[in-house]
Order: C-alpha cells, then structure tokens, then sequence
C-alpha cells in the first residue's frame, strides 16, 4: 500500500455562520442547505480486560530514529488498549507525509487524502495552524475519516478556542456532533497563534477518542447506521476566514496504526 499524501484536495463550503462553534452549530452540505440534526445523547461504555503483550512484526530498518519512533507508538498502542480504546493491539504501522495546506474560504473545509484506507485505526500527528484574521470562528487542524464513495465521512478539527469539534457528512446533510464527552481534562492555553499541539485520533467500531498533548481530551458515539465502513483517511484544515490565507495548516509526524483496514 502507498501510503504517501496523495494531494488530492477536496473542499466543502459551508453556507451557516458558524461552523463547529463552541455552541455547536452545524455546517451546511456544499450544494444545498442542510436542516440540523438535533444533539445527540453520547452514552459510552466499556469493559476492562486484561492486556496482553504486543507482539507485531515490522519490516526492520537500520534507521534508528525511525527504529525508537515505532517502539513509543508501540508503548502508545499499549496504554490504548489498557484503557479499552481498542479491542486488540495486532496492526500496521504506517508513516504518513507531512501535511500543509491554507484554506481562504470561509467555513469550508479542504483535504488531501493520506493513501490510507481503514475502519479502525490510530492516527496522530503535531499539528500548528494560524489564522490570517482573529475569529469566534471554529478553525484548525484535523483529520477527514472512513470517507466513502458517495462522500459520507466523519471530520475532526481541533481549534484553539473550542477545543475538539466532530461532524458527521451524508446525504442527509451535516451534523454537529459537538464536543467529545468525559474528558479528563480542560482544553490547555495554546498561546497566540500560530498555536501548537499533538493531536490523536482513536476510531474504533461505533466510539472515536481523542487525545491533546497526550492527555485524554474525550470520546464520541458514532452513527449506528451510517459511515460505518472502511474509508479513506484524510488531511484536513477548517477555515474560519476568508481575509489573507485563511487557516493555514501544517502537520509533521504523522503516524498511524492500522486495527482493521
């Protein structure tokens, strides 16, 4: 499998105000005006096993940087596993290209496909963004997943003022799916722009968790009846302006583990 970014940029404009805001409005279908769905109840479960010990096989490579990169998302599998995240710790390891892009549309999303193709997986990345104007506006960093042929798909965008923002896109239109629940923690002081930190992304079967700066962020209840099936992982960047550049975004260390492709 080619797992290099494939550079394929798609967009969707978004005809509402907002756009994920902090109080969760939902962004519009890029052709027609959708009728937002009404907020979901998130009731997650899980039930603790015991871990067992990861055994995978990886092509060996005399690159010791590469070498101690795969052994701390081997140790980050673990943990995932230990807090019943996933159900199994077997899977592909997977180097993704750099990302960069800008986005000067307003309230619209772009992104490049990574060459990926999974219905459950680890993804996780440094990311840095900015924003040309300041803006209330959702905007950032994030990661387009289980994109299907007729363009379903699931989009997460961290944004420094709001935190974590999930949609669902279907022929229904799109749904805000808000902030993720039972987090651990507050979302931390990113500063002035441009704003910093290493996102991960856990998608297993019906639940998504996420993780900022390596503390647990919060999880999410996905659709029971729509986007279920392998898809394409993306790349991705939320615009909040239009003036100047837009966002712009940027991620390197990209890495992610294949549970179920």
């Amino acid at each position: 499998m080619d797992h290099k970014c494939m550079h394929f940029r798609r967009a969707f404009v978004l005809s509402f105000a907002v756009l994920l805001s902090a109080c969760a409005s939902a962004p519009s279908v890029p052709t027609t005006t959708p009728t937002p769905a009404a907020t979901k109840t998130l009731e997650p479960t899980s039930t603790s096993t015991a871990p067992p010990t990861i055994t995978p096989s990886p092509t060996i490579t005399p690159n010791v940087a590469v070498t101690q990169q795969y052994t701390d998302f081997i140790s980050i599998v673990q943990q995932y596993y230990e807090a019943d995240q996933i159900s199994k710790t077997e899977g592909e390891y997977v180097v993704l290209n750099d990302y960069e892009e800008e986005n000067a549309l307003k309230l619209s999303y772009a992104w490049a496909e990574t060459g990926v193709v999974a219905k459950n997986f680890i993804v996780r990345a440094d990311f840095e963004w900015n924003n040309a104007i300041d803006t209330v506006n959702t905007s950032g960093c994030g990661f387009l997943f289980r994109l299907q042929p007729n363009q379903d798909h699931y989009i997460v965008i961290l944004d420094a003022y709001s935190g974590v923002k999930l949609a669902s896109h279907t022929d229904r239109g799109t749904f805000s799916m808000g902030s993720p629940q039972n987090g651990e923690l507050p979302l931390p002081d990113f500063g002035s722009g441009p704003y910093q930190a290493t996102f991960t992304l856990i998608v297993n079967e019906l639940q998504a968790y996420v993780y900022v700066d390596d503390s647990y962020f919060g999880e999410y209840e996905l659709l029971q009846y729509r986007i279920i099936d392998s898809g394409v992982l993306a790349s991705a960047v939320l615009s909040a302006a239009s003036e100047g550049y837009g966002t712009r975004c940027k991620m390197t260390n990209v890495r992610a583990w294949i549970l179920d492709p």
